[in-house]
């Protein structure tokens, strides 16, 4: 650690050395890695082993001092909250060197921050502020610190509901939602902050339930009723929250119900379907099973001529062979002379590497060329006058002179040996494309030469084709008009047939469509004659169920009635009766008050009457004994004197 601690044994006395630094850990200090003075070595802090164990310092320990609402984290500094003390002992091993800051979380935080672990109030000497570095917690572990914290804070509030001899919650506010057997270990490990409050809120109503006198057990309603039995209804429920005779008599005054099977409920007529009502379907008129149909006459058609076919032909057409002869377009399958991209080279003469190596050789044998004797002059005299002319140090400073003297020769020719490789390869790739160019042209000629030829020659074929068809189209042109005579006879000859077909189907469609005009009226006049009888029916037997059902109703009505005006009459007994037994209490309470104070009247009157008579009585004989006293002192002075 940088700065004295007082638990370890090798901590450094803080005021012997007071060039502490938190921030650089230079200044000294147990573990500490830097030198604590001129001549002053400290040893190499060595951190902890590997087996070392980093629950105490990786685990949440609270404190009374750095988590205080009076203390403020340094500027920059991360608060106690979120401090990581492992992440910090790892990164400092100088820290954990150090006995007395490894103690705790709270002693690694202490110097974090430059306090003394046993003295939080003092700075350590020196400090500069927090060291730098990452040892906050991640969001998740503070809010789970967080929750934590505020977990145990509630579950200390249930500390006031504990019976401290069985560590249980108390008996008398179990019951109910709180089971007598409640677990309060696995609320403590598995509850969440909501769940003890919920707990807190209940029990903190039971203890006012309590306090305010009520006896009786939780979750069965009995608190309820204790709690609406206030001012005049307080006589209503006992402190065990059952309600007393008088709060029964007040319910039946304000409420009053019958007692089982006191209730009037009266049958109510219930008609049968099935049995007394009427059914239509009963007195209906089927329609009936044999229909009038009408006779349908038939028609006789006369005998459509058989055609007979003309001679027919297919013309001849050339567009067959025309398709045969089509151009295929002569193409270019490939160049004779592509060029090709030229491809340098980088030889060694064209690096300063190559040319660095090849100036090195003139070192060779212990020559010094002479664009090197300069520099190699120059740096002699340094490092002569120096007094290191035959050093080891004084060989690498005459090779190094030698290197400098060297490197800008090397890359002057360098770049001499680049330019002229750059020239030549692009003189060859200017000349492969000239070629390829000069042999594109000459191709590109002689295949349109050939396309031309082409062509010719199929246009002439395609019109000596076109000239022989004309001419085998003409002949059949003949045969054509031959059989379009032939077709207008016959169809004359099928024109006059169908219409002698069709006027006989029209006469005879129009004898049939009177027949069964006449036949449908007549069904439809049965039909109709059927329906208006079962329809006069329906409503006959309609109106019978409605009176049916109206006087049922007009019945079932007049039982309700009755019942209710039975059932109101017996409430209404009931409530007045309570109430008159409510007021004859009240009025039996008023007599007996009034008879008792009286009677405490007449008793404190007859009470001072026999204490006044009791003390005029004391007094008198107090009088009496004082008066023969002192007739018998006298008596006894005169015998004395008088003999």
């Amino acid at each position: 650690m940088s700065g004295g601690g007082n638990g370890g044994d090798d901590s450094v006395d803080p005021e012997t050395n007071p060039g502490i630094d938190i921030e650089t850990n230079s200044g000294g200090g147990s573990g500490g890695g830097s030198s604590g003075g001129s001549g002053t070595t400290v040893a190499t802090p060595t951190g902890p082993p590997e087996d070392f164990d980093w629950s105490p310092f990786s685990t949440y320990a609270p404190s009374t001092y750095y988590e205080a609402t009076t203390y403020t984290p340094p500027e920059g500094a991360v608060s106690y909250l979120s401090f990581d003390a492992s992440k910090y002992l790892q990164a400092n091993p100088d820290v954990f060197d150090d006995a007395g800051f490894r103690t705790s979380p709270e002693a690694v935080y202490s110097h974090y921050v430059g306090r003394y672990p046993d003295s939080f109030e003092t700075n350590l000497p020196g400090y500069t502020g927090p060291r730098t570095g990452d040892y906050a917690r991640s969001d998740e572990d503070v809010a789970a610190i967080t929750t934590a914290a505020e977990k145990a804070t509630a579950l200390t509030g249930l500390d006031t509901y504990i019976d401290p001899a069985t560590g249980k919650l108390r008996v008398d506010l179990l019951g109910g939602d709180i089971a007598e057997d409640y677990d309060l270990d696995e609320l403590k490990a598995t509850g969440t902050i909501e769940d003890i409050n919920e707990l807190l809120t209940e029990l903190a109503e039971r203890q006012s339930g309590r306090d305010t006198g009520y006896l009786g057990i939780w979750g069965a309603g009995g608190y309820e009723k204790f709690l609406t039995a206030i001012g005049t209804t307080a006589a209503n429920v006992d402190d065990y929250g059952q309600t007393t005779p008088f709060g029964t008599e007040a319910a039946q005054a304000t409420d009053p119900t019958l007692a089982e099977g006191t209730k009037l409920d009266l049958t109510k007529l219930v008609p049968d379907e099935t049995k007394e009502f009427l059914t239509t379907s009963t007195y209906k008129v089927a329609p009936g099973e044999k229909a009038v149909t009408a006779a349908q006459a038939t028609n006789t058609t006369a005998a459509v001529p058989a055609k007979t076919l003309a001679q027919s032909y297919v013309a001849n057409k050339a567009i067959d062979e025309v398709t045969k002869q089509t151009v295929l377009a002569a193409k270019q399958e490939e160049l004779s002379d592509i060029a090709t991209a030229a491809q340098g080279t980088v030889e060694s003469t064209s690096t300063v590497q190559g040319q660095l190596a090849s100036l090195m050789q003139q070192f060779e044998g212990g020559k010094i060329p002479a664009f090197a004797a300069g520099a190699l002059r120059v740096a002699e005299q340094k490092l002569a006058a120096r007094g290191m002319g035959a050093s080891s140090m004084a060989g690498a400073a005459v090779v190094q002179a030698a290197m400098e003297a060297s490197t800008p020769i090397a890359a002057a020719d360098a770049e001499t040996y680049r330019r002229m490789s750059e020239l030549n390869l692009n003189n060859r790739q200017a000349a492969e494309i000239l070629n390829a160019q000069q042999t594109l042209t000459l191709d590109l000629a002689n295949l349109t030469n050939e396309q031309q030829a082409r062509v010719m020659n199929i246009q002439n074929r395609v019109q000596s084709l076109f000239h022989d068809q004309a001419a085998v189209n003409t002949s059949l042109q003949f045969n054509a008009q031959s059989e379009q005579q032939n077709d207008q006879f016959f169809s004359t000859l099928f024109n006059q047939a169908a219409q002698f077909n069709a006027a006989q189907t029209n006469a005879t469609s129009q004898y049939n469509a009177g027949q069964s005009n006449v036949i449908s009226r007549f069904n439809s006049d049965q039909a109709e004659q059927r329906d208006q009888f079962n329809t006069r029916n329906a409503i006959v037997i309609d109106q019978a169920n409605a009176v049916y059902r109206r006087e049922v109703n007009a019945a079932n009505t007049a039982l309700i009635n009755a019942e209710t005006d039975f059932n109101v009459r017996n409430l209404f007994s009931i409530s007045q009766r309570a109430q008159a037994n409510m007021l004859q209490q009240a009025r039996d309470q008023e007599a007996f008050s009034r008879t008792v104070a009286i009677n405490k009247q007449q008793y404190d009157y007859q009470l001072s009457i026999a204490s006044f008579n009791s003390d005029r009585n004391l007094e008198v004989a107090a009088e009496i004994a004082d008066s023969q006293t002192t007739s018998r002192l006298l008596t006894a002075i005169a015998g004395a004197i008088f003999g």
